[in-house]
C-alpha cells in the first residue's frame, strides 16, 4: 500500500487568488482592516498561521483572544463565493487524468496534506470536482504545524487502508519548499511540483526526492520513482 498525499493550492488547483480575497474580506468585516494580507506570502502556510502572521504585523495585543477563530469562520463564509466567481480557477496540468487513471487501484490511497482548513479545502476542490478522489487528509484545522498535519494525513490513510504503511511508501506532493520540508520532517518521500511560484531549482534545494514541472509532463517520472506499475 502506498499513500499519495497532495497539497491543494498550486498543486492540484489554482483558485486565482480566491483564498486571499476571502481572507481580506474576513479581516475587513471582523476588524476593519483593508487588504490585510498585503506583504504576507501565504504559500505553503496553514490558514491559522497566516492569520496569526497578519496579527503579528499589526499589534496582536490589540485584538481579542478569539479573533483567530472569528476571522477563520468569516473566511469560510466568504470562500465559496470567491471560488465560484474566480475567473482564473483551474485544475492544474495532468492532475485530472492522473487521478482518474489511478484512484481505483487497491494498492494506492489518495489523500490531502494541506494548510487549508478542512472545510476550506473541500470548497476549493468542489469546483474542480476533485473531492471524490480524496477520502481523507491532514489539514490546517488539525495543526498549525505542517509536519504534524502531514503525519495526521498518513495516520488517517493507514486507518482507511486497514494495513500498516511504511514511511517510504508515503509520498508528500506539493509546490512549495514548505511542503517538502514538512514531508521530510515527517519522515516521508517528497515530490516537488513547480506549478506555482517556486522553480524546479527551489524545490530541489529544499530537498525534494523528485521534482516535476507538472503532472502532465512528469507523470512517468513519478510512477517510476514511486514504483507504481
Amino acid at each position: 500500500m502506498k499513500l499519495l498525499l497532495f497539497d491543494i493550492d498550486g498543486t492540484l488547483v489554482s483558485t486565482g487568488g480566491a483564498g486571499v480575497r476571502a481572507l481580506n474580506r474576513a479581516f475587513h468585516e471582523v476588524l476593519g482592516l483593508e487588504n490585510a494580507l498585503d506583504g504576507i506570502r501565504p504559500h505553503g502556510k496553514t490558514d491559522p498561521a497566516i492569520v496569526r502572521e497578519v496579527f503579528d504585523a499589526c499589534e496582536p495585543s490589540s485584538h481579542p483572544l478569539d479573533c483567530v477563530s472569528r476571522i477563520l469562520d468569516t473566511y469560510l463564509r466568504f470562500l465559496p463565493d470567491e471560488v465560484r466567481n474566480s475567473g482564473s480557477y483551474r485544475v492544474l496540468p495532468g492532475i485530472e487524468s492522473f487521478l482518474e487513471a489511478f484512484h481505483t487501484r487497491p494498492d494506492l490511497a489518495f489523500g490531502l496534506a494541506t494548510g487549508n482548513l478542512e472545510r476550506g479545502a473541500r470548497i476549493k476542490l468542489e469546483r474542480g470536482s476533485l473531492n471524490r478522489y480524496f477520502p481523507f487528509g491532514g489539514f490546517g484545522s488539525d495543526s498549525e504545524k505542517r509536519a504534524e498535519l502531514v503525519r495526521r494525513a498518513a495516520e488517517r490513510g493507514a486507518q482507511i487502508a486497514g494495513v500498516p504503511v511504511s514511511p517510504d511508501a508515503v509520498f508528500v506532493i506539493g509546490d512549495t519548499p514548505r511542503d517538502v520540508y514538512a514531508g521530510r520532517e515527517a519522515g516521508f518521500r517528497t515530490v516537488g511540483v513547480a506549478t506555482s511560484d517556486y522553480s524546479l531549482d527551489d524545490l530541489q534545494k529544499a530537498g525534494a526526492d523528485l521534482v516535476l514541472s507538472d503532472f502532465e509532463s512528469g507523470r512517468d517520472q513519478f510512477l517510476r520513482m514511486a514504483r507504481i506499475e
